[in-house]
């Protein structure tokens, strides 16, 4: 395989490119990346997709999101560099590698590609045990993988310590990974076995959190509640711990504050049908309403049973954005705070709300708070003349 600097860059047409499947298995069909996508709107694509000819067919090694997001915005090309790979071996360590450092990837995700590090790391691992000699790194697979205090250490003691290199570029700690792998181990085994239910419910509290996950599996329950998750009674891990444990679903399962729900009729005269979950408590949901006939806000709180409504998308996406960068830029001005606060509690914003955001945003209220410390200072100024004067 070549070396993978200082090579030409090629611009292609994306319609004649082709995702490697390894990559559409680990990460999946289609991503969401908004700030990739914002970032590419500005600026073009920076980084090349990495890309082999071995087939003669042009398939993509390392930048599936960003082809995506150029057919998506129908860009007439993209930068590409085209790697000489000998066998689909080579061309599997160079995916591996160059997605090493990708963001936003999920625990079930990077233990994946733990699972490929290893068995790359380990046959040399045991090579170094037993003939107690230096080993060939691969040149950028174990560059990426392995930090240069990691290799001397290695090199010092005479072996590699596979769960510790893994670990730490993975981005976890030996204890979190050691668990993680266990999971990971058990979610494949429920795979295997057909269980796609558990397996998929197990994968989610997973991606919640390794510690939560392995808590479960280590739960003398685990069978109990992975017979109701399989059976369809419940789709959660959480609410599958609920039945086995009190013998009823968790009625609270779903419901996050700042969710909207349209109900099925008024809940009072005068407010809107559409209410926003401000607060949830150990008996209550308590929802945000608009009062047309004032535009007040107005609360009501009801328990999880008597939620007669159906979960919304987001209504005010772009507008939650502004109040909470809003929210930073005012910090310090409470009664903004507090007016900003309130607004993120409706469902959705009236046009004169709209306005008052429009007006935070051009700057005039700084200029009139400047202003008013200037004044202030020549008004400090003239009044400490004018006892001076007196004296």
């Amino acid at each position: 395989m070549r070396c993978l600097d200082n090579r030409q860059i090629l611009h292609i047409p994306p319609s004649e490119l082709v995702v490697h499947q390894k990559l559409i298995e680990i990460y999946g069909e289609n991503e969401n990346r908004p700030k990739l996508e914002e970032s590419i709107k500005k600026e073009g694509i920076i980084t090349p997709l990495e890309v082999s000819i071995r087939t003669l067919v042009k398939v993509v090694l390392s930048g599936k999101c960003r082809l995506q997001i150029a057919l998506l915005l129908g860009l007439p090309t993209v930068p590409v560099t085209i790697g000489d790979y000998a066998s689909s071996e080579e061309e599997i360590d160079i995916l591996f590698a160059l997605n090493l450092h990708r963001e936003e990837k999920t625990h079930f995700q990077k233990f994946v590609e733990g699972q490929y590090f290893e068995s790359v790391l380990r046959p040399q691992a045991k090579a170094r045990q037993i003939e107690g000699a230096s080993y060939a790194r691969q040149a950028l697979l174990l560059s990426n993988l392995t930090k240069a205090d990691d290799a001397n250490n290695s090199q010092e003691a005479g072996r590699i310590n596979v769960r510790a290199i893994v670990a730490d570029n993975l981005q976890i700690s030996t204890g979190s990974y050691s668990k993680g792998k266990k999971v990971f181990e058990f979610i494949s085994q429920l795979t295997e076995e057909g269980k796609l239910r558990s397996a998929s419910a197990l994968q989610k509290e997973f991606n919640r959190s390794i510690d939560a996950a392995y808590k479960f599996i280590c739960d003398e329950r685990r069978g109990e509640v992975l017979k109701v998750i399989e059976s369809g009674e419940v789709s959660t891990i959480r609410d599958g711990l609920g039945l086995v444990r009190q013998g009823f679903r968790n009625p609270f399962r779903g419901f996050e504050v700042g969710q909207v729900y349209q109900f099925q009729k008024e809940q009072r005269s005068g407010l809107g049908r559409f209410g926003r979950v401000i607060k949830i408590t150990n008996e209550f949901i308590e929802f945000g309403f608009r009062n047309f006939k004032t535009n007040d806000l107005e609360t009501i709180s009801l328990r999880p049973q008597n939620v007669d409504a159906i979960l919304q998308e987001e209504p005010s996406t772009q507008e939650r954005e502004r109040i909470f960068q809003l929210l930073q830029k005012f910090k310090s001005i409470y009664p903004v705070r507090v007016a900003l606060t309130e607004m993120l509690n409706f469902p959705h914003l009236m046009l004169e709300e709209e306005r008052y955001l429009a007006f935070l945003e051009t700057g005039q209220l700084e200029e009139m708070i400047d202003q008013r410390k200037i004044e202030f200072d020549i008004l400090s100024k003239n009044e400490l003349a004018g006892d001076f004067c007196a004296a």
